[in-house]
Order: structure tokens, then sequence, then C-alpha cells
């Protein structure tokens, strides 16, 4: 049992989805290289589920903003200039087109902000749960001046024991061997899909 368990681990370590969180990342349409990049915070959204959703925008807004700020591929807008922008523009449009006009109004190559459509927290401790947190969120970079998103990643997961699936050793090396709570989840999926959209045309996206 033991020789067969290892079998797995090893053909699961070798396996690039069972390491890395699980991103859907789309590339809708060409964009010019984004040297000056502005973080908009997240709109609350009334479509948002889980016992998280009131203070999600928030959460998420912090972890963008310190993923995006650890990348050296692009220099980031001032947030408090960022804050002053969104105050002077009027609070109608869907979030891509806010970040699209706040990149106009400062100058920036584009903007990243992100949705919210599940924030769940977890029932339970680190050792046990009576219900796992769950999260989706989607990463967006809106070009400037556009209206829609260039580049989008999607990052949808609830955690399972890695028993149940060995596809999501990725949580154990990210978090730890452990139930994750909805903020840490959230944490790892940013920080990897900034990353990956700071590697851009490298890898092909």
């Amino acid at each position: 049992m033991k020789q067969t368990l290892a079998v797995f681990l090893l053909a699961a370590l070798g396996c690039s989805r069972a390491t890395t969180p699980p991103l859907d990342i789309k590339a809708t349409r060409e964009w010019k290289p984004v040297r000056t990049l502005a973080v908009v915070p997240v709109t609350p959204s009334p479509l948002t589920v889980g016992d998280g959703a009131a203070r999600a925008p928030e959460v998420v807004s912090r972890m963008l903003l310190d993923a995006a700020s650890r990348e050296a591929a692009w220099k980031l807008v001032d947030p408090d200039r960022v804050d002053a922008a969104l105050k002077s523009m009027r609070a109608t449009g869907t979030p891509e087109e806010k970040a699209g006009a706040v990149a106009t109004r400062l100058g920036a190559d584009g903007a990243l902000t992100a949705t919210i459509a599940t924030y769940r927290e977890r029932v339970g401790s680190d050792y046990g749960v009576t219900q796992p947190a769950s999260v989706s969120i989607q990463v967006l970079l809106v070009p400037v001046g556009a209206k829609q998103a260039a580049w989008k990643a999607d990052y949808t997961f609830t955690q399972e024991p890695l028993a149940y699936n060995l596809l999501n050793l990725w949580g154990v090396i990210r978090g730890g061997p452990k139930w994750l709570t909805a903020d840490e989840l959230a944490r790892i999926g940013i920080d990897e899909a900034v990353k990956r959209l700071a590697k851009g045309r490298e890898s092909g996206l």
C-alpha cells in the first residue's frame, strides 16, 4: 500500500497540474507591453456569494497589490493616485471599464483588477472541517483606454483532502498539510495569476 501511494505521489510530482494552482488563463486580444501598471481595487458586488463576501473586496485588493508589487516586470502607479482617480470618476460602469478609464487618467499602460464570484470560509480548523473553504476569483488586465480585459485568469477552487485527488498536491506545497482558510486559498491563486502575467509573452499568454 505504501509503495503504491509513493508511486502515485511521484507521478503527481511530475505533473504540472498537480503542483500548479488551477488557473484558466485566456488572452482575448493583443496589447502593448505593460511597463506602468495601475492596480485598481476590487469593486464590491451583490452577486458575490459566501459568508466572506462582505470583506472579500478589501482583502483581495490588498493581495492583488502585494502580488503586483513583488514583480519587476512593471512600475506600479502609487495606490493613492489610483484611489484619487477613482473618487473623481463616475461610479457607474463595469470593473473592466473602470480599470481602463483609470489607466487612461493616470497615464498607465494598463490596469489590474479582479472580480469575485465566491468567497466562502472554512467551517472548522487547520486539522478538520465540516465545510472547506471555497473561492472563485477572476484576475483581469485591462489595457489603457479599453473597456474589456485583454488577459484573464480564472481561479476557482474548493479544497479537498489530498487522498481524494492527488492533483491537489499544489495546495500542500503552497499552504502546508492542513485545511486552508479562504484568504490562504485566494492568496495562492492571486500570486500565481500575477506571476504568470508578469512573465507575459515569454509563456505565450
